[in-house]
């Protein structure tokens, strides 16, 4: 009697195990972020070539914003991507029956993409902090951030390994001139100085990051019980 006992306890633990680990699948939501800003990313990479072009204009009297209004482009699409996000988990909400609080990872999103606008009125800490900004890209980092975020309200490993490989590829572009070692690869090929593609190189840094979030979202696993 007391091992039929033993049995049925062991059997309830194992659905209650069963029920919580469906009830885990069934909140997961972050498919649509992650194909959003990988899509929204990949967007940003011809910025960066018109950005180097008019930069490199021969008449030299061009006046532009250089580099703020890309900030502006990533915030508003930051910014974007968090409104749709709290839809878009909504929505799962409403389906599933239960739903992941995207609150800390849109408030992220929303307010780490403003952070090069205030830099440029800070001078004491953006002469601290230049390492970020100088580059145009730390509407990269802010990703990441948010993605951390998602990623410890979600308890999903899957989207813990796409934000890991996002940040450690994202980190670099923000912090150091990637496109350097296309330059230096395409030297490897034999290309020579005149005609490396520097223009094209321009939107190498975003590109890496962008792909890895599209390959994340692609390749979460669907839900397979009833």
């Amino acid at each position: 009697m007391r091992q039929n006992a033993a049995n049925e306890a062991g059997n309830l633990l194992d659905e209650v195990n069963v029920l919580r680990a469906r009830a885990r699948t069934d909140r997961h939501a972050f498919r649509f972020p992650l194909l959003f800003f990988g899509g929204f990313t990949l967007a940003t990479a011809p910025l960066y070539v018109i950005d180097f072009e008019l930069r490199e204009s021969p008449e030299g009297t061009f006046t532009w914003p250089f580099g703020e209004w890309i900030d502006m482009v990533w915030l508003a699409g930051l910014v974007a991507g968090a409104g749709l996000t709290v839809w878009w988990y909504r929505r799962h909400g409403h389906r599933a029956g239960i739903q992941t609080s995207p609150r800390n990872p849109t408030i992220i999103w929303s307010t780490a993409g403003a952070a090069p606008l205030v830099w440029t009125l800070l001078p004491l800490v953006g002469f601290l902090l230049w390492p970020f900004f100088i580059r145009d890209t730390f509407g990269l980092l802010a990703s990441a951030l948010g993605l951390i975020a998602l990623a410890r309200a979600e308890r999903s490993r899957h989207l813990w390994i796409v934000t890991a490989l996002y940040t450690a590829t994202a980190v670099p572009a923000v912090v150091y001139d990637v496109q350097n070692q296309y330059h230096h690869l395409f030297h490897l090929f034999g290309v020579s100085p005149q005609e490396m593609p520097y223009g094209l190189l321009q939107g190498s840094p975003v590109l890496l990051p962008a792909m890895i979030l599209l390959v994340g979202g692609l390749t979460v696993r669907r839900k397979t019980h009833p």
